[in-house]
C-alpha cells in the first residue's frame, strides 16, 4: 500500500517506493491489508500542512507493535519541493482505526477541528484506503441519501409556510443549507433523527467544541444558536417530526448549541407539550450529563432516551478535556445511575482516538465502568482534534502496545454481548 502526500498547493499524490504507515498515539506502526476498507462515498481527503509524511523501510505488510521506531523514516522533499502528509476524514458511520503518520515542523499550524484518518493508495485497484470499519449499518447520515438539494429546498419552504413565526425552523433550514447538517436535512425530509438546538450557554469548555471556542488557536466549525426557542416552538418542531413517519428520534444537544440541560425546566415543559398530542417518536437527549436533577426532571416529563458524552473513563482526562465549570464527574455518573434506574435507554457517546481509547489503562476504565454500569449502547465516534493538541493538553504519555481500536471493538462484542455498538440515538419507543 503506497505512502499518500500532498504538494504545498495540496495537490495528493502516491509514492511507488514507499510503504505507508500509520499512528497509534504518538507512536508509529503498520497495518495489516485486512484493516483497509476501500475510502468510503462522502470522505474527504486533507493536507496537513507544515506536517511530513512517515514511510517504513520494511517490506512486510504485517502489523508490527514491535517494530522499532528507527524503520519509520520521514519525507520532507521531492525534487526540491517540500510536501505534507495526506489525511482521510470518513463519512458518518465509520469509526477510523489509525491515524495518520507524520512529524510535525516546529511551529505547525494547528489542525481545525476534523477526525484525521490515515489514508494509502491501493495501485492494484486503484483506489483510495483507509484503516477503518463500518460500526453502523442505519443509513441515517450516509451522503448517497443526501444528494437531494432540490427536494431538499421545496421541502424547507413548505415547512417555512406551516410554521411562518417558529425560530427553530428558520434555524435547522439554516444549518440545512449553510453547514449541510445531515440531521437537519433529515428533520425536512421527513425521516430518521431531527435536531433540536436550543440552548447558546454550556457549563463545559471542551478543548474541542465545536461551536464555540475562547481564547484558543482553533477555530469553530460553526456559529452556536444565539436564541433560546420557547418550549412551544420546540414542541411544534417535534410534534411535526413524529408525525412525519415512523420510528423517527428527535433529539435535544447538537453541535450548534451549549448544553441543553441549562434549560432542563424548559425542555420538560416542551416534553409535556409533545406528550399531549402524541405518543409516537423517541425523545432523546445528547447532554454531558452535569447536572442529574434536571436529567430526573426531564425524564419524569416523558425523555425516552439520553446519550451522555465521554472522552474518558478516567476522571483526570475527563476534566482536562472538558473543563466542567460548576459540576464534576460525579455528576456524570450520578446522571447515568438516575437514567438506568429510571429504565430509559442509555448510551455513551465516547470518543475515540486511537492509541489513547485503547489504551491499557482506558480499557481498563471503560471495562470497570461497564460492570458497574450496564449501559445501553456505546455510540463510538471519531474525536474531531489535532491529535498532538488533545494528547498534549490531557496530559497522556503514550502505551507502547495499544490493544487496537479492532481489538477493544471485539473485546466489548464479547466481554458485554447485551451492549450494542453504533453510531446513531436508536428509535427507542417501538
Amino acid at each position: 500500500m503506497n505512502l499518500v502526500y500532498c504538494d504545498r498547493d495540496s495537490n495528493v499524490y502516491d509514492h511507488p517506493n514507499f510503504i505507508s504507515c500509520f499512528r497509534q498515539g504518538r507512536s508509529f506502526c503498520r497495518v495489516d491489508k485486512e484493516d483497509l476498507i476501500p475510502l468510503p462515498f462522502g470522505s474527504f481527503l486533507f493536507s496537513l500542512p507544515e506536517r511530513y509524511p512517515v514511510y517504513s523501510l520494511q517490506n512486510s505488510q504485517s502489523q508490527s507493535q514491535s517494530q522499532s521506531q528507527s524503520q519509520f523514516k520521514t519525507l520532507t522533499k521531492i525534487k526540491k519541493e517540500e510536501v505534507w502528509a495526506a489525511s482521510a476524514f470518513v463519512s458518518s458511520g465509520y469509526l477510523r482505526t489509525y491515524l495518520p503518520a507524520f512529524q510535525k515542523k516546529e511551529n505547525a499550524p494547528m489542525l481545525t477541528l476534523w477526525g484525521y484518518s490515515g489514508v494509502v493508495y491501493d495501485r492494484d485497484e486503484k483506489i483510495f484506503k483507509v484503516p477503518a470499519i463500518r460500526i453502523d449499518q442505519d443509513p441515517r447520515s450516509d451522503p448517497q441519501i443526501h444528494q437531494n438539494d432540490p427536494e431538499l429546498k421545496k421541502k424547507i419552504i413548505e415547512i417555512k409556510k406551516i410554521y411562518p413565526k417558529n425560530r427553530l425552523v428558520r434555524q435547522l433550514a439554516y444549518c440545512s443549507t449553510e453547514y449541510r447538517c445531515l440531521c437537519a436535512r433529515n428533520f425536512f425530509l421527513g425521516r430518521f433523527e431531527a435536531p433540536i438546538p436550543t440552548t447558546p450557554w454550556c457549563n463545559s469548555n471542551c478543548l474541542g467544541c465545536l461551536s464555540e471556542q475562547k481564547n484558543s488557536k482553533i477555530r469553530s466549525s460553526q456559529q452556536r444558536i444565539n436564541f433560546s426557542p420557547t418550549p412551544e416552538e420546540i414542541s411544534e418542531v417535534i410534534v411535526h417530526h413524529f408525525k412525519s413517519a415512523k420510528d423517527v428520534v428527535a433529539s435535544f444537544g447538537q453541535g450548534c448549541e451549549g448544553d441543553p440541560l441549562l434549560r432542563g425546566k424548559d425542555l420538560a415543559a416542551a416534553i409535556h407539550l409533545v406528550r399531549e398530542k402524541i405518543s409516537t417518536g423517541t425523545i432523546n437527549l445528547n447532554t454531558n450529563g452535569s447536572l442529574p436533577d434536571m436529567v430526573k426532571l426531564m425524564i419524569d416529563s416523558g425523555l425516552d432516551s439520553i446519550r451522555i458524552s465521554l472522552n474518558s473513563l478516567n476522571e483526570k482526562y475527563y476534566n482536562r478535556y472538558y473543563r466542567p465549570k460548576n459540576y464534576t464527574f460525579a455528576d456524570v455518573i450520578k446522571t447515568i445511575e438516575i437514567a438506568l434506574n429510571a429504565g430509559i435507554f442509555v448510551s455513551l457517546n465516547l470518543f475515540f482516538l486511537p492509541g489513547f481509547t485503547d489504551s491499557e489503562e482506558e480499557v481498563a476504565g471503560l471495562v470497570n465502568f461497564l460492570e458497574g454500569f450496564p449501559v445501553n449502547m456505546i455510540q463510538t465516534r471519531n474525536l474531531n482534534i489535532d491529535p498532538d493538541y488533545y494528547l498534549d493538553q490531557i496530559g497522556f504519555k503514550d502505551d507502547l502496545n495499544p490493544l487496537g481500536i479492532r481489538n477493544l471493538i471485539k473485546l466489548l462484542n464479547k466481554d458485554f454481548p447485551k451492549l450494542r455498538l453504533g453510531y446513531y440515538n436508536p428509535a427507542v419507543k417501538r
